[in-house]
């Protein structure tokens, strides 16, 4: 969904990858590999509000006042880099970190600019 608007040319998509990791084997939504790195792309298809902070190790899900709260996927892909970083053996400098989300859910707290729904991820 996301490289529909990408020049094939420049990046190279896959998708649904497992690999080693330290703690066993990490599961990786989407890569890109382009000229400009290497996007790691972690997806969420969520509904309701969602709220979270850079640093904050939870962050939350609101739907109909039920709040549900889940592993900030920031951290989570920094996980998938150093994986990836460790098996390429290619510096994480040359890897960019993405979380893109799905589905009917609104973001309310103000997200690092490589935090956003689907509709700004080729922009970015």
């Amino acid at each position: 969904v996301i490289g529909k608007n990408l020049d094939e040319k420049t990046y190279f998509e896959f998708h649904d990858l497992i690999i080693p990791s330290r703690d066993g084997t990490t599961q990786i939504d989407h890569i890109y590999v382009s000229i400009f790195g290497i996007f790691v792309i972690e997806t969420k298809n969520y509904t309701g509000w969602i709220f979270g902070g850079e640093k904050q190790s939870k962050w939350t899900q609101i739907i109909y006042k039920q709040k549900h709260y889940f592993q900030n996927p920031l951290r989570q892909n920094y996980a998938h880099i150093k994986a990836l970083s460790e098996l390429l053996q290619f510096p994480e400098e040359k890897f960019h970190s993405m979380v893109v989300f799905l589905g009917d859910c609104e973001l309310k707290s103000k997200m690092p600019p490589n935090v956003c729904r689907i509709r700004q991820a080729a922009a970015y």
